[in-house]
């Protein structure tokens, strides 16, 4: 199979890279650091297609899919990962954050498959299918935590173009599969930290990547439409949904922890 990857230079986009080479797929892998791909690339055998792309830049997306065609032919899946979060309110959130977050983790996800569906629908069937998006979410997809609004909203989004495309696209047999991981052993949180104004407390378990993408893996190999790699965080969020009350009190006693480590609760807003 040949998988498109975005932002596979860390985190969950990495360690897919890795199993998935290990499984024999053809791979093409992509983020800003063009470095940090050439680096991956060696470990796992140079076999692989590394291409500099920051998904925020539409020609980028455009570019990338394009050379993937090229160099093997076809996309058999399509993983939208690259994204970022920042820890703010939405009130202390600037117009140009919100802009830049919405440009890398919504539209790098839409120009990506915009460039790719018509590719996938000229393609062979393979395994009773022409191809698979696979979107990374979240879990705050389906309740945002406060200080998390914007990349939240940005998750919840990309659910949306998710259960819509499985719907649209299930005649041309093509497969959509959104992953809702709750907090990973990743850059992912010192990253957000660092863009953002708080520190969040630590709460709950935090999932190592290796058996999320083990899921992830297994949702490529048989198409799954939504996996939560923490079966427990499904239940939850839907119960969310039901009791919205009762998530606002409990997201509130977040809040206040967070207050109480000594963080501004409106933050800075710089």
């Amino acid at each position: 199979m040949v998988v498109v990857i975005t932002g596979a230079s860390a985190g969950i986009g990495r360690e897919l890279a890795v199993q998935l080479s290990a499984a024999g797929a053809r791979l093409v892998l992509s983020a800003r650091r063009l470095q940090r791909l050439e680096e991956l690339n060696a470990a796992l055998g140079g076999t692989h297609l590394c291409v500099r792309a920051d998904v925020a830049v539409t020609n980028d997306c455009n570019m990338l899919i394009e050379r993937a065609a090229t160099r093997f032919g076809r996309i058999d899946t399509l993983v939208c990962n690259a994204g970022y979060g920042l820890y703010r309110t939405v009130g202390q959130t600037s117009p140009a954050d919100m802009r830049a977050i919405f440009a890398t983790n919504v539209f790098g996800t839409s120009d990506c498959i915009h460039g790719t569906l018509p590719l996938m629908l000229k393609q062979d069937l393979r395994d009773g299918y022409r191809g698979q998006v696979m979107l990374i979410s979240s879990a705050a997809a389906r309740r945002s935590p406060p200080y998390m609004g914007a990349y939240s909203a940005t998750k919840a989004a990309q659910l949306s173009l998710a259960e819509a495309m499985r719907v649209e696209l299930r005649p041309h047999k093509i497969a959509v599969t959104s992953v809702h991981p709750m907090v990973t052993r990743t850059e992912f949180g010192s990253v957000a930290e660092t863009l953002g104004d708080v520190s969040l407390p630590k709460v709950g378990p935090v999932q190592a990547v290796e058996p999320v993408v083990r899921r992830m893996v297994r949702a490529i190999e048989r198409p799954a439409r939504e996996l939560w790699p923490s079966r427990p965080s499904r239940f939850l969020l839907s119960l969310a949904t039901i009791a919205p009350g009762l998530s606002d009190r409990i997201l509130t006693r977040f809040r206040e922890k967070i207050e109480q480590q000594g963080q501004s609760p409106t933050g800075s807003g710089t």
